[in-house]
């Protein structure tokens, strides 16, 4: 079995996501993803 992640992902923070940081990992979480990477346009925001 191989593990499951996506590297391209958008938050809230970006001009073209719907979720917050919080909401991306604890939905990547549900669907079993071992690993994400937020990729916001022209922003850093969704970095603390």
């Amino acid at each position: 079995m191989s593990d499951q992640v996506d590297l391209h992902i958008h938050s809230n923070k970006s001009s073209d996501g719907e979720f917050s940081p919080t909401e991306l990992v604890r939905m990547a979480q549900q669907v079993g993803l071992r690993a994400i990477a937020i990729a916001d346009h022209d922003t850093v925001a969704a970095y603390p």
